[in-house]
């Protein structure tokens, strides 16, 4: 008997332990509107009674086997003695559920008639619907939204609850001290409870019947039900969104003529600070890097390995503009590891989508070389190369460094590329034709690359120049 009645009553594991909470809040339901109308009519029909009275039995025998299904009696006793299997009892008695339970029972004595209005704290066994509602197949999705703000959650019900508790305490009051003051207005505790609800704007009092002042405040508390958990939706999917964007774990992106950066690296975090400065590269560049990084306002991140096909996919690789490779490095990697990915990763965008131009840092000239002649990858940048070339540069004329970052350093002063179609002149031309238009222009001309992507760096003066060449200058 005790294992059937804790199977029923105690036992979440039970997937129809929510018909007995259903039966169980529709009775509380029923016990509070009988309250209602006894306290309109001052009594209640005999018939009504009857059935007021079979809910009161209900209610005591579902707290009396509650209180006997807590625990067990015998064997705690036989355990740890019967000061123990008392104190377990005890602990149970003193739940706030159970001491609900209890007051809501003690009306039924006609001594404690004075606690009758403590029946309406029955209507607190509501929380006991949500145990319920994990149950049902579809309805677990509320939990789950009303879980997405946990703290906030905690918050609300204790605010909800205290707010509650504290307007029913607050019609109590007023129709003790009104009602014995002979102020008809307050002729019953109803009334008293309708005063407190058009307070705080909970119900209208253009309806003429009690029923329908009660439907219009359940209308208005449903308005404000409805308004907040659409609001509360919106602001999660934003929040969601916005978590999505700052951890980079964005599905798929349609972005078109875009950039696509691999690798965090102080190079790249330059390269991109150096794009965002033009406003139009403002989220049209897209870092992957399974990295974490800083926010960045205009950059896109997206955390993915980007050696992989499905990653470079996700950032929609055939409909950008270029791809940037660098040299990024994880611990323990040799500069054989990280460069075998920056040239797997060239294969694989080269494969996927030819007409993307590539851009791959190399720290050995050996693995350049594989890009360059198998992998067909459009630019090489020799890493050590050109470290030792600056170096060295240095070393033969001092203090010549400072001309590097006076020449990368200033916007004023930064590689550009033209046309002869931009520039206006007369096609084919010479080199030397062309250095003068570049000094009229207060520009210095530096080289050509021409239709085979072959570049000149300070090509002679004899040398034709057609619409194919690409003019170099700073």
């Amino acid at each position: 008997m005790k294992s059937f009645l804790s199977y029923w009553l105690s036992n979440d594991e039970n997937p129809k332990k929510y018909l007995v909470d259903l039966f169980l809040i529709m009775t509380i339901f029923m016990s509070i509107l009988l309250l209602t109308i006894e306290s309109i009519q001052e009594s209640l029909p005999y018939n009504l009674e009857i059935l007021d009275d079979s809910i009161m039995i209900i209610f005591m025998l579902e707290y009396l086997a509650r209180f006997y299904v807590c625990s067990d009696f015998i064997k705690d006793t036989q355990a740890k003695g019967i000061l123990f299997a008392i104190q377990q009892k005890l602990k149970w008695m003193l739940k706030w559920s159970s001491i609900i339970d209890f007051l809501a029972i003690i009306p039924v004595i006609n001594y404690f008639k004075a606690f009758r209005m403590v029946k309406y704290l029955r209507v607190l066994r509501l929380i006991r619907l949500f145990k319920a509602f994990k149950i049902i197949r579809d309805i677990h999705k509320l939990v789950i939204i009303l879980k997405g703000m946990k703290e906030e959650n905690r918050v609300f019900y204790i605010f909800f609850s205290s707010t509650t508790a504290l307007l029913l305490l607050t019609s109590l009051g007023l129709y003790v001290v009104e009602n014995a003051s002979g102020n008809t207005a307050f002729s019953s505790y109803t009334d008293s409870l309708m005063y407190s609800l058009k307070t705080v704007e909970l119900l209208d009092d253009t309806p003429s019947t009690f029923v329908g002042k009660m439907l219009s405040g359940l209308l208005l508390l449903f308005n404000i039900a409805v308004f907040g958990f659409f609001i509360s939706i919106i602001s999660n999917k934003i929040k969601l969104v916005m978590d999505t964007i700052t951890s980079g774990k964005i599905r798929k992106l349609n972005l078109i003529n875009h950039t696509v950066i691999c690798g965090y690296t102080k190079s790249s975090q330059s390269v991109i600070a150096d794009l965002l400065k033009d406003k139009k590269n403002h989220n049209q560049i897209v870092l992957l890097t399974t990295k974490s990084i800083e926010d960045i306002s205009g950059l896109i991140y997206v955390n993915a390995d980007y050696t992989e096909c499905q990653s470079l996919e996700s950032v929609n690789i055939t409909k950008a503009k270029n791809a940037i490779v660098f040299s990024e490095s994880k611990p323990y990697d040799t500069t054989r590891d990280v460069d075998l990915r920056t040239v797997m990763t060239i294969f694989h965008i080269e494969k996927m989508a030819p007409h993307v131009h590539t851009i791959a840092e190399i720290n050995d000239s050996q693995n350049a070389e594989i890009i360059k002649d198998k992998i067909n990858g459009d630019e090489i940048i020799y890493k050590e190369l050109i470290d030792a070339k600056i170096i060295s540069n240095c070393i033969k004329n001092l203090n010549i460094s400072t001309l590097f970052y006076t020449l990368f350093g200033n916007e004023e002063m930064c590689i550009q590329s033209t046309t002869l179609a931009n520039l206006k002149l007369p096609q084919p031309i010479n080199v030397k034709k062309v250095k003068h238009h570049f000094i009229e222009m207060d520009s210095t001309f530096l080289g050509i690359i021409d239709a085979q992507n072959n570049s000149y760096v300070s090509p002679s003066n004899t040398m034709i120049v057609d619409h194919n060449c690409q003019l170099i200058y700073i």
